[in-house]
């Protein structure tokens, strides 16, 4: 089954784009159907690709490295449940960014969508 591009861009909380000490974070809310996190690909922002080992996926239910989640270490997407995206690295400049999310469930495989918000 395959999620069209408009439905999941509505997963992304508009607004949540910010810079923290140690970098950026976002915010995503499941407002389609509970799913289970195989695989988090590399965050791109504008065309820059930041390692999934500087990118921290964060619920109500803990923190998990992106580089961890994978078939054996899943990550549960809720309905409902806000999820934080925090990337370590350099802040983002004042202005609007192109943020690339993809990311592999076991109930309908890759999930590939972007969305543009800003600082």
């Amino acid at each position: 089954m395959q999620i069209p591009t408009f439905l999941l861009r509505k997963l992304y909380v508009k607004g949540s784009l910010e810079n923290v000490d140690d970098g950026f974070k976002f915010k995503l809310k499941n407002s389609i159907s509970s799913a289970t996190a195989v695989n988090f690909k590399p965050i791109k922002v504008n065309g820059n690709e930041y390692a999934l080992d500087a990118t921290t996926v964060s619920s109500e239910d803990g923190d998990v490295s992106s580089n961890e989640i994978s078939e054996e270490n899943t990550f549960l997407i809720k309905v409902g449940l806000e999820i934080t995206v925090h990337v370590k690295g350099d802040q983002l400049a004042a202005g609007e960014h192109t943020i690339d999310i993809s990311l592999e469930t076991k109930e309908v495989g890759d999930l590939a969508f972007d969305v543009t918000d800003s600082i």
